[in-house]
């Protein structure tokens, strides 16, 4: 039986106000349970930690649209339905709540956490040999992210690198949030406009890198104990590209290839930065179209009012390449959400 190992560092971006800058997130001092709550969607259909207390299973975002987490359960069903066996690999990175799996559709669950700033260590010690295992075991594997906030730092590092005027797509269209998220980005540009271009430089001080970003460098400039070259999925957008742009591809040890959704290509800012990405490195968007849906929550993607996060891109780059057609994948999309949208 085919094994596909499904990694997702989950993580907030250490900034005061996220929930002013932020959809994607549950609201104010709440921010640090959407990843855990995704975490719990990804595998259970529903959200079981409350939020205040409360019990709130539901994917529905603010925006009217659903969480990616949802749709990345419900293809991940679909891959079980074609014969493989999927183990959920979920990575809290200075997240204290853990995930309350009750109710689990996968069919294996690791969890493993650490405190904000060890995430070099939890990434040599756990994550690169399990990746060494799975290679050696012929499994697949998916690596993703559900970092609440860190288009910010990806905007960041890329205007640091790359220049000044590069702008992202996050998780956001309000206007007053867009403007507290460029003042936010101003405020630690200035702050660390004195740092070389140096990645080394960047993730050593916590206010200048987020968890995500530590957990990745840590990883690809890593060399396993047996000295296997890995080529690794990356399921991300730009909180994983930007990392890669500040690496540099000398320093990078493994064999990357990366698949996301269309939406993240979209934009001048987006074919900047990808042309100074190293030839070497493969970036694959998904072709499905979300407009075939049933549902406005799913068209509202292709409007962009939600553009990656939780693997969703990866996830659809494999079911797609694994074969599934348009319709399968619509309906498996379909069938994950409608029972919180009728």
């Amino acid at each position: 039986m085919q094994w596909l190992n499904f990694i997702i560092f989950n993580a907030v971006a250490p900034l005061p106000d996220l929930h002013r800058v932020s959809d994607a997130g549950a609201g104010e001092n709440l921010m640090q349970l959407t990843p855990t709550r995704d975490a719990e969607l990804i595998a259970c259909g529903r959200a079981n930690t409350p939020l205040n207390g409360v019990f709130s299973p539901s994917p529905v975002a603010g925006s009217e649209s659903v969480s990616p987490a949802i749709l990345v359960h419900g293809l991940l069903k679909a891959l079980q339905h074609q014969g493989l066996k999927v183990r959920l690999h979920c990575y809290q990175l200075g997240l204290e709540q853990q995930p309350d799996f009750s109710g689990s559709m996968l069919d294996d669950i690791v969890c493993h956490y650490c405190l904000p700033g060890e995430e070099a260590r939890l990434v040599r010690q756990q994550l690169l040999p399990e990746l060494v295992r799975q290679y050696h075991a012929g499994e697949e594997h998916v690596i993703a992210e559900c970092g609440v906030g860190g288009t910010t730092f990806a905007t960041l590092w890329l205007k640091h690198w790359l220049a000044n005027e590069i702008t992202l797509a996050g998780s956001t269209k309000d206007p007053e949030k867009l403007v507290m998220k460029a003042k936010t980005i101003k405020q630690l540009m200035d702050q660390f406009s004195f740092f070389p271009r140096d990645v080394n430089t960047f993730i050593q001080h916590q206010q200048a890198s987020d968890p995500v970003q530590r957990a990745l460098c840590a990883l690809l400039m890593t060399q396993s104990h047996d000295k296997t070259v890995l080529a690794l999925r990356l399921a991300g957008g730009m909180m994983f590209i930007a990392p890669l742009l500040a690496m540099g591809v000398d320093v990078i040890q493994h064999q990357l290839h990366i698949a996301t959704t269309r939406w993240v290509l979209e934009g001048t800012n987006a074919r900047k930065v990808l042309s100074n990405l190293p030839s070497s490195i493969e970036v694959v968007p998904s072709v499905t179209d979300f407009n075939q849906s049933s549902y406005r929550a799913l068209h509202l993607y292709e409007q962009g009012y939600v553009v990656e996060g939780c693997g969703l891109g990866g996830s659809l780059v494999f079911a797609e390449q694994l074969g599934l057609s348009q319709q399968q994948i619509i309906e498996c999309l379909d069938a994950a959400v409608k029972p919180w949208l009728e």
